[in-house]
């Protein structure tokens, strides 16, 4: 039997596996990282859970996590309309569950907790490939630019090193 249902730190392992898949999918992971990967993103998204900044559903065949959609919350600096944001992520159906409509109806359920959590703005990074599913849902693009720093944030001069305080004399 098919369902969907609120997803837990249980399902970490499984989440961790769709998201390595997922990853697979659109390039960013090689086939043979798979198994390294999805112990460490199942380890990742426990913590989540744990900390209260996770939610997902789940799409089950029986036992089977097939499918899931997720929202990880996070606090921004205050605004005079809140401070808590949403990214929805993690949305992934198996090839033998896709075109049943499932992506929407788990992207759904993830919004209505997104909603009732008030958040100030929710946002997501969709693939090409997904981009008129999200329009479907409400989601529309916007013109703000996301400038990203190269190389991942951390300098090579300042690899594994702690920096506590930064002079600007």
């Amino acid at each position: 039997m098919i369902e969907l249902r609120r997803g837990d730190g249980a399902d970490a392992e499984s989440l961790g596996r769709l998201r390595a898949a997922s990853m697979i999918e659109m390039g960013y992971l090689r086939a043979e990282g798979r198994d390294r990967f999805a112990v460490r993103a199942g380890a990742d998204i426990r913590e989540l859970f744990d900390a209260n900044r996770l939610i997902a559903w789940v799409l089950c065949d029986a036992e089977h996590v097939a499918g899931s959609a997720c929202a990880t919350f996070f606090e921004r600096l205050p605004y005079p309309d809140g401070a808590l944001h949403a990214e929805v992520a993690g949305v992934y159906v198996e090839p033998a569950y896709r075109g049943h409509g499932y992506a929407s109806r788990l992207v759904e359920a993830v919004l209505s907790e997104v909603r009732a959590a008030g958040v100030r703005s929710t946002f997501l990074r969709p693939s090409p490939r997904s981009k008129a599913l999200y329009a479907r849902l409400g989601f529309t693009e916007d013109d703000h630019s996301l400038m990203r720093l190269s190389g991942g944030g951390v300098s090579d001069a300042l690899a594994g090193a702690t920096v506590r305080r930064v002079s600007l004399d």
